[in-house]
């Protein structure tokens, strides 16, 4: 794989873009299209590498996919090849719940960095369902999952919330097709992306009845085949957003003020921060300001981190961002990647257990910077060194590909100065 590296320019930010839209849906909406028997549509769907991942695993799983319709097959089939899950977790995740389905053997597996994140919970949940599973040291990929609906002796699960929100996510997906009731032993994590989920789930005619975040109880039931409309995704936009409350001026189109995205966070953070944040229906607005630290609990939104930390360098005073422990266990350990370039930059950063310490209002320094290989580093280094005193290099920011492919392009149409090397 070719390693694309990227200099930034000191620049001024000022026009409009419209928002990528949503990973977390396109998703969803994936997997829930095959296993609804019959044509869905997706409507704006994301298409990225990790989305990308999820239409190569419900290919295998034997949907007949193209972007454009789905043709789902109610009853997934064993798959012919590994699951390539590439970097993408929610893929992964799901495709072993989807696995539990399967008469048969699959195996799941992705990248050097995918294989680092823990599996152990859905492990664990599959295996209280009576599903055979094999797994590589730790509870990591590569995964073999024996499955078939004749195997599941429990319907009942307990499940852990702390590690990730993704792992209930997928049980839930697959929940309709064999009845289910899940129950969360532990704090969880990113709530909000449950939201989305059951929201998602709601769109193919499923019900699914929730006790706060700690139980969920979903019949058997069949999804209907439906046109999904993929809203625009508050996790990307907020990178451009944050550009323009620290470097200029600028409005984001195709945002749903009403959704129950967790990363629309990033409009009340912007506001107490001091930026100037206007709405008008699905076009925000913001504009530079004089930003001052603020204490921010990201258990909800903690993909929003990177791009808070950076908003937190520049402002007067100390930014405080709590409820993040689950980020070490992303593409990168985002506490500590973000924490390593902001001192780059000459920031002083400090590194806690669930969070970081930011003494900002300094004038940044242009730095060698790496993004680890994660994109939400990758566009949050982009968006700090646009203000900084000289240039930047920014080191493996072909990742950003993940979630957000046209980042540079939107950024360079509002001002970003930068060149590929």
């Amino acid at each position: 794989m070719i390693t694309v590296n990227v200099r930034v320019v000191p620049s001024e930010i000022s026009g409009e873009v419209r928002a990528p839209p949503s990973k977390s849906y396109t998703h969803r909406a994936l997997f829930l299209s095959l296993l609804a028997e019959g044509e869905s549509r997706l409507v704006n769907p994301l298409i990225s590498n990790d989305t990308e991942a999820s239409m190569g695993a419900i290919r295998e799983f034997g949907a007949d996919a193209s972007w454009e319709r789905i043709i789902g097959v109610g009853d997934p089939v064993q798959p012919k090849d590994v699951i390539w899950c590439g970097n993408s977790g929610t893929t992964a995740r799901i495709s072993m719940a989807i696995a539990a389905l399967v008469d048969g053997t699959t195996v799941i597996d992705g990248s050097a960095s995918l294989r680092r994140r823990p599996m152990s919970p859905m492990i664990e949940a599959l295996s209280q369902m009576g599903i055979e599973v094999e797994f590589s040291e730790g509870g990591r990929l590569p995964i073999l999952v024996r499955g078939g609906r004749d195997k599941i002796k429990s319907r009942t699960l307990k499940v852990r919330g702390d590690v990730s929100s993704q792992f209930i996510t997928a049980l839930l997906i697959v929940a309709p097709k064999v009845g289910l009731e899940i129950e969360i032993i532990s704090e969880p994590k990113s709530r909000p992306y449950l939201d989305i989920t059951i929201k998602s789930m709601r769109r193919f005619g499923l019900s699914v009845h929730r006790e706060d975040y700690r139980r969920f109880s979903v019949e058997r039931q069949n999804p209907i085949p439906t046109t999904f409309k993929i809203p625009g995704d508050y996790s990307s936009a907020a990178f451009i957003l944050a550009a323009g409350a620290l470097h200029g001026k600028v409005r984001v189109r195709g945002l749903d003020p009403r959704d129950v995205q967790g990363d629309r966070m990033i409009l009340d953070v912007l506001c107490q921060m001091g930026a100037d944040v206007k709405i008008h229906g699905e076009v925000i607005e913001v504009s530079r300001g004089d930003l001052e630290g603020i204490h921010v609990n990201c258990s909800d939104a903690p993909d929003l981190v990177p791009v808070i930390s950076v908003l937190g360098a520049y402002a007067r005073g100390t930014t405080i961002i709590s409820g993040a422990d689950h980020l070490r266990y992303k593409e990168s350990d985002r506490l500590r990647a973000i924490a390593d370039n902001l001192k780059r930059m000459g920031v002083n950063v400090k590194e806690r257990e669930d969070g970081l310490v930011i003494k900002g209002h300094r004038e940044l320094r242009g730095a060698v910077l790496d993004s680890y290989g994660d994109h939400r580093i990758a566009m949050a280094l982009v968006i700090a060194a646009l203000g900084a005193r000289g240039e930047s290099k920014i080191l493996g920011v072909d990742c950003v590909q993940d979630s957000y492919p046209a980042f540079f392009n939107d950024l360079m149409r509002i001002g970003g100065r930068v060149e590929f090397q």
